[in-house]
């Protein structure tokens, strides 16, 4: 099969290997996003008014990139939007599974890194919106948001299937066990908050 997981487990990645870079919007009167264009400037700071985003690097690539442990997708794909579709991948048996606990805690730390960047501290530690989410009724363990890129109308996230090969990722039902290759690429910072987005690039659904 062509399309299959890296399985770039997250017990291979280094912390210490994530940097970041800050890029200024040239021009915050232009309005459509593809007109917009970016300059490096690591004097960028989170309030400056002509903030236009921070690249990810994983040593010299643009952005980390990792596998999942095997999840369950809670929801099936949710839509909001005319083009924003997400999965909530659960962390099941987070405290037993220590394969669980350890991609969990590399989520984190990855967020707590971006947050230490932007030099948000405790006081207003609340303009990051983490992927990790918590269920307020305590039913579900936490899970983590992940974006389903959609571009020119079509998805641009593979999928392959154990069972069969007709599936596609409108066929994705609540609770489906599944794996995934992740990333990160960029921050923004939308209505004073700043959002680090995992986009789903391969779906195993097994």
């Amino acid at each position: 099969m062509s399309i299959q997981c890296k399985y770039i487990t997250s017990d291979k990645l280094t912390p210490n290997r994530v940097s970041f870079v800050n890029y200024q919007c040239d021009d915050m009167s232009i309005t459509k996003s593809s007109d917009k264009t970016y300059s490096e400037n690591n004097e960028l700071h989170k309030d400056h008014p002509c903030f236009g985003y921070i690249q990810i690097y994983y040593l010299k690539n643009p952005l980390i990139y990792v596998t999942t442990p095997p999840m369950k997708c809670l929801f099936g794909v949710t839509r909001s939007g005319s083009n924003n579709f997400q999965m909530s991948l659960q962390f099941t048996d987070l405290e037993e599974d220590p394969v669980m606990k350890q991609f969990f805690d590399f989520i984190q730390n990855t967020e707590f890194m971006c947050m230490k960047h932007l030099g948000l501290t405790e006081e207003d530690s609340e303009r990051f919106i983490s992927q990790i989410k918590y269920d307020k009724d305590e039913i579900y363990e936490p899970n983590l948001s992940v974006k389903l890129p959609f571009h020119y109308n079509k998805f641009v996230t593979d999928l392959y299937s154990d069972f069969s090969s007709a599936v596609n990722i409108f066929n994705i039902k609540k609770f489906q066990r599944m794996e995934c290759d992740i990333f990160a690429d960029k921050v923004w910072r939308m209505n004073d908050k700043f959002y680090m987005k995992w986009k789903c690039k391969i779906i195993h659904i097994f």
